[in-house]
């Protein structure tokens, strides 16, 4: 379960990540969104973390 997870929560934020990076925006736009959403996964990723280090 926790590899399936992982590949997909990856694969799901790499698509995301390329899909914002070829919408027809500008540079400065696209780069703050892709910042915004990396450091959303990065909290979710650490608290998911915790979550399952308090499981075992």
């Amino acid at each position: 379960m926790g590899k399936g997870f992982k590949g997909l929560f990856t694969g799901g934020l790499f698509g995301f990540a390329l899909g914002l990076l070829f919408a027809p925006q500008k540079g400065d736009e696209t780069r703050k969104k892709v910042k915004e959403v990396l450091d959303t996964a990065k909290g979710k990723a650490e608290e998911f973390k915790g979550r399952m280090e308090k499981k075992n």
